[in-house]
């Protein structure tokens, strides 16, 4: 991730200045807050991912199954910009972001959800969390129907009838429990 700042007297911009240097994973849906002269930035990030790779989408392994892999990092500046603090990881447990929460329980969105606010030298960030979610299976996906989408299903009850497959009957059983988590941004 890199920071470019704009000179609102001049339409200039600065040369753009990584934020994180992390070599592996993917960084993505950055907030940032400036109050104080200090800078504070989140996102999300992958680095921990185990079964890191650029050809798959994040979390996914070799074989298509997806395991819980998303953190939330944060990062500091106090010259504007110019340089950063080295990043810190706000998260206590990795979240799933391919669990299928949409459409009907088969779309998978963790949404661009991170937030930073700041005052002085303090700051709060937050971010959509998946940590809560109860997996389960999705009993539509038989046969030809399969999604190869080991890991993503959510809890659901639908029953088979003449006319097809009822809707989830039990929507607050924890198949969505997408949550806001914080914390103070060091």
């Amino acid at each position: 991730m890199y920071f470019i700042r704009l000179d609102g007297a001049t339409g200039t911009f600065t040369d753009p200045t990584l934020i994180d240097d992390q070599p592996t994973g993917h960084q993505f849906y950055p907030d940032i807050s400036a109050d104080g002269g200090t800078l504070y930035a989140i996102w999300y990030d992958t680095r921990n991912d185990p079964n890191y790779s650029v050809a798959r989408p994040i979390c996914n392994d070799a074989n298509g199954a997806v395991t819980a892999c998303l953190d939330v990092y944060s990062s500091t500046s106090s010259d504007a910009g110019d340089t950063w603090a080295s990043a810190t990881r706000l998260t206590d447990v990795p979240s799933n972001p391919n669990y299928e929460q949409y459409d009907n329980r088969a779309v998978p969105f963790i949404g661009d959800y991170t937030w930073v606010t700041s005052m002085g030298d303090f700051a709060y960030g937050t971010w959509t969390d998946l940590r809560n979610v109860v997996a389960g299976s999705d009993p539509r996906e038989t046969g030809e129907d399969a999604d190869a989408d080991a890991g993503a299903d959510v809890k659901q009850c639908r029953t088979h009838t003449d006319a097809g497959w009822t809707g989830d009957t039990c929507p607050h059983d924890g198949g969505l429990d997408a949550n806001i988590y914080g914390d103070t941004v060091p």
